[in-house]
């Protein structure tokens, strides 16, 4: 491997870490992150700590104020509310679709990633959770046989902001991990409006939390 290779890599790496924990509630909205932390935390120096900062403050992750460094952004609530809308319509819409091409294949593929999921939660930071957490979803969507619907609702996805949401406390990743497994009951029994509503309760869960804690930030 060459040394801008391996340096891009690291990079790389870097961002989805520290991406993932200031996404999914590692640290507080408006908290002022230390360096040092960041650093012992990643196994990184200054140099990259600050670089891979820079990038997520154009993707609105963090703020930075001269002097004083880098905090956490505060979610804002009403463009959380228009996501939420949206993808309430589009993951909808993709549950009968699942219902009708889900095989046992996709429903055992769905069972281990939901394990995997649940494994995850006592790990430290976010970055091993939301990882899992795509790859739950993912397959889920990839299920409908449509991929103009699953690369739309995985773009929404992304761009979710969600540290104020119910990724904040362990029991929140329990009850996402347990929404998992009642979805892939329903796509066992083939219960289109059962998996309509989880589906529906899972976007709207993570959604409410969230305001709940914008309202107190305000």
């Amino acid at each position: 491997m060459s040394k801008l290779s391996g340096s891009t890599e690291r990079h790389t790496s870097l961002l989805r870490g520290i991406g993932a924990d200031l996404e999914f509630g590692a640290y507080d909205p408006g908290q002022w992150l230390k360096l040092i932390d960041l650093q012992r935390r990643h196994r990184a120096t200054q140099f990259e700590v600050r670089q891979v900062l820079r990038e997520l403050k154009g993707r609105g992750l963090v703020e930075h104020r001269p002097n004083y460094g880098f905090r956490v952004a505060r979610p804002d609530p009403l463009e959380s509310a228009r996501i939420t809308y949206v993808r309430v319509a589009l993951e909808r819409s993709a549950a009968q679709l699942i219902i009708e091409r889900a095989v046992a294949r996709d429903v055992a593929d769905l069972a281990a990633l939901s394990r995997a999921f649940m494994k995850s939660i006592r790990m430290p930071g976010r970055h091993r959770q939301a990882s899992a957490n795509q790859a739950f979803h993912d397959r889920l969507f990839a299920m409908t046989g449509n991929p103009v619907l699953t690369e739309e609702i995985r773009a929404l996805r992304s761009r979710y902001y969600a540290s104020a949401g119910r990724w904040r406390r362990v029991q929140g990743l329990r009850e996402s991990g347990e929404e998992h497994e009642r979805m892939i009951t329903a796509i066992r029994r083939q219960d289109r409006s059962t998996l309509e509503r989880l589906i529906v309760h899972h976007v709207r869960a993570f959604s409410a939390d969230a305001a709940n804690v914008a309202k107190k930030l305000a």
